[in-house]
């Protein structure tokens, strides 16, 4: 036989082989990542950027998510920085509309941004109580409902909600805030349902202990937080940001389009100790 022939069945035989692996990048898609200034946020739009995904990054101090919009850029990827304040009801249209101004389209949506209470449900007011309900229920679901306007009509779309390893474990503390991360349970289910026709994927990542600067805020000391790290999670650490990443990165990528109305934990083991 020639052996071009050989050679050339070869290639035909490793392209196949090739096509049939998993697609983690993200080339030519856009995501916008409310929250992203910092924190978990941050850890996944980098990620998200790494696979070739131009991000555009919500946070309230828009200086903040410039800054790190900046780096993103700096290292080879596409970057830009809009204002978001979950605050505010008018903030969903406006973010959607801004990433799209600025990047031509979108594609990924991350709600990540939200505001929790620390105070015993006892003496949390009705207005913490509803602020809380309306920054981490009511704007991602009109987040959502700007976003599926762009992902509907190109047959591809991903929404990832990010809970909290709070939403199982109940800390009387923190009620209002557990409540809402609850609340995205059911509403990445049943929008999964919804939009499975269109071939738009919904899901929830559950964060649990986090070295984030709002996490910080609890601890005293970088040596408290590593031993609450040893002590309460069972691979004996408390999770970094970017621990994030890996997963929101298959999610919304075509690697994980069979994966649609879950939950993941990423939490070290901790929601199942």
């Amino acid at each position: 036989m020639d052996p071009c022939c050989l050679l050339s069945s070869a290639n035909i035989r490793k392209n196949a082989v090739m096509q049939d692996q998993p697609n983690f990048r993200l080339d030519g898609k856009t995501a916008l990542i409310t929250g992203s200034g910092r924190g978990i946020g941050l850890g996944i739009a980098r990620a998200l950027a790494s696979v070739g995904c131009a991000v555009a990054l919500a946070d309230v101090d828009l200086d903040v998510a410039r800054q790190e919009a900046a780096r993103i850029e700096a290292q080879g990827g596409k970057a830009i920085a809009i204002r978001g304040d979950i605050t505010q009801i008018t903030s969903a249209k406006e973010m959607v509309d801004a990433t799209v101004a600025q990047l031509g389209r979108l594609d990924i949506l991350v709600n990540n941004a939200a505001i929790q209470s620390t105070v015993h449900w006892t003496e949390q007011s009705a207005e913490e109580i509803e602020a809380q309900y309306r920054a981490n229920i009511v704007v991602p679901i009109l987040l959502c409902q700007q976003a599926v306007k762009h992902f509907k009509p190109q047959k591809w779309g991903r929404i990832l909600n990010i809970g909290s390893i709070q939403q199982i474990k109940g800390n009387p503390k923190m009620l209002g805030y557990s409540l809402t991360k609850s609340a995205l349970h059911t509403m990445t289910r049943a929008l999964a349902r919804d939009l499975a026709p269109d071939r738009i994927t919904v899901n929830l990542i559950c964060p649990g202990y986090f070295d984030t600067w709002r996490n910080r805020f609890d601890w005293k000391s970088k040596a408290e937080m590593e031993q609450k790290g040893k002590d309460y999670v069972p691979l004996g650490w408390i999770g970094r940001p970017e621990d994030c990443g890996g997963a929101a990165v298959l999610l919304c990528s075509d690697a994980g389009q069979y994966i649609t109305g879950q939950t993941l934990f990423v939490d070290g083991g901790l929601s199942v100790k």
